[in-house]
C-alpha cells in the first residue's frame, strides 16, 4: 500500500474514540483534546497539523463532534473497524507523523506495533494494560494501575491527565447545585436511581445532568430543577457544584482536583480498584450498588458540612498534586520535542 509522505503535514496523530455505548464514554476524547491543545500552544502548531483518527458514525458521532468543534483535522474511521485489527493497521499504514498518541483501554499487540512502527518517530500510549507498552516512548497509566511496570511506563494517580490547572478558573460552589455524571454512557442507569433517591429530600435542589441522559429519564418525575447540559460544559457545571455523584472514570478525578464532596458508584469492573482505594483514604463515599437509605443518609450528612469540606480538601490535595498535573503534560511535550529533533 502506498504510504502518504506526510511527516510535514501531520505533526501529531491521535487515535481515540467516544461513544454512547457500554465500555466507552467520552473521557478518552476529552483527555486527548486537552493534550492536543497543550501541544498546539507549547509548540506553536496549527490545528491542521494535529490529526485525530476517530470513528464518526451513529453512536460514535459524539466523539467526532467534540473533535470537530475544537477545530482539529479529522480522518474518519469506520465504526466496524476493530481495535488493533488488520483493517486498522491498513488505516495507520496510510498516515505518518512525528508523534502518535493512542488513548484507549485495551491491550496493544506486537504485530500491530511492528506494522505501524516506521510511520511514527515517537509513540505514546495511555491506559494500555499489555507489556507491549515497553515499545512506546512513554506509557501513562493513571487509571489502569494493577499492571507490570515496564520500560518508559508511569503508573499511579499522580500521572493523571486532567485539564491544565492554569486553565481552570475555580469558582465557589453553591450549596443547592448537585452534579450527576456517570460518563458519556450511563450504562447502569444510575442517574435514574439517584433522582428517585433525591426526590426524598424536601428542599429544592438544582440537579445538573448530561443532555445524553434526557431520553432514559423522560418518564422520571422530579421535585427538583433538572438542568441538562452538553458534555463539553461539564467543567463549568463541576465548578459550581456542591456535591458530585459520579462513576469512577476521569470525571471522578476532575472532582477530586476541585475538592468536591463525592458520592461514587462504579460503572465498570476496572473502576472498582481505584474507587476502593480512594474510599479507604476517605477521599470519597463509595457504594458498590444503589442503596437508597445509605446514599440518602450520606448525602444529608455531607450536604452542608463545612468540617467535612475542609477534611476532604486536605485529602484530595495529597491524591492529586496540582504541580504534578502540569508536569504530566510536560512529559508528553518532551516526547514531541524529541520527535521533531530526531
Amino acid at each position: 500500500m502506498k504510504k502518504s509522505n506526510s511527516f510535514s503535514k501531520n505533526k501529531i496523530i491521535f487515535r481515540c474514540d467516544a461513544a454512547n455505548i457500554s465500555d466507552l464514554g467520552t473521557g478518552h476524547v476529552f483527555r486527548s483534546i486537552n493534550i492536543a491543545n497543550f501541544l498546539k500552544k507549547k509548540f506553536k502548531l496549527k490545528k491542521k497539523q494535529i490529526c485525530f483518527l476517530i470513528k464518526y458514525q451513529d453512536k460514535f458521532k459524539i466523539g467526532y463532534d467534540l473533535v470537530k468543534k475544537n477545530g482539529f483535522k479529522i480522518i474518519k474511521v469506520d465504526q466496524k473497524i476493530i481495535d488493533y485489527s488488520l483493517s486498522e493497521i491498513k488505516i495507520f499504514e496510510n498516515h505518518r507523523s512525528n508523534l502518535l498518541i493512542i488513548d484507549r483501554l485495551g491491550k496493544i499487540n506486537f504485530k500491530f506495533l511492528e506494522k505501524i512502527n516506521n510511520n511514527f518517530k515517537k509513540k505514546i500510549i495511555l491506559e494500555d494494560s499489555s507489556t507491549n507498552r515497553k515499545e512506546f516512548d512513554l506509557s501513562l497509566n493513571a487509571l489502569i494501575r494493577n499492571i507490570k511496570k515496564v520500560k518508559n511506563s508511569k503508573i499511579g494517580f499522580e500521572y493523571m491527565i486532567i485539564k491544565p490547572i492554569n486553565q481552570m478558573k475555580l469558582k465557589n460552589s453553591r450549596k443547592s447545585e448537585i452534579l450527576l455524571f456517570f460518563g458519556g454512557f450511563d450504562r447502569k442507569r444510575y442517574s435514574k436511581h439517584i433522582l428517585q433517591i433525591l426526590n426524598n429530600i424536601k428542599f429544592k435542589l438544582n440537579i445538573h445532568l448530561p443532555q445524553l441522559y434526557r431520553e432514559h429519564l423522560k418518564n422520571i418525575q422530579s421535585i427538583h430543577n433538572l438542568k441538562y447540559f452538553k458534555n463539553d460544559n461539564f467543567q463549568k457545571k463541576l465548578k459550581i457544584s456542591n456535591i458530585v455523584i459520579c462513576a469512577g472514570g476521569l470525571a471522578l478525578f476532575d472532582s477530586i482536583l476541585m475538592n468536591k464532596k463525592i458520592i461514587c458508584l462504579p460503572q465498570y469492573d476496572h473502576q472498582k480498584n481505584n474507587i476502593k482505594q480512594l474510599n479507604k483514604m476517605k477521599a470519597i463515599n463509595y457504594f458498590a450498588k444503589v442503596n437508597k437509605n445509605k446514599i440518602l443518609n450520606t448525602f444529608m450528612k455531607i450536604y452542608d458540612n463545612q468540617i467535612y469540606e475542609k477534611k476532604i480538601k486536605s485529602i484530595h490535595n495529597k491524591i492529586i498534586n496540582k504541580q504534578k498535573l502540569n508536569r504530566n503534560y510536560n512529559l508528553i511535550g518532551k516526547i514531541y520535542d524529541q520527535s521533531i529533533k530526531k
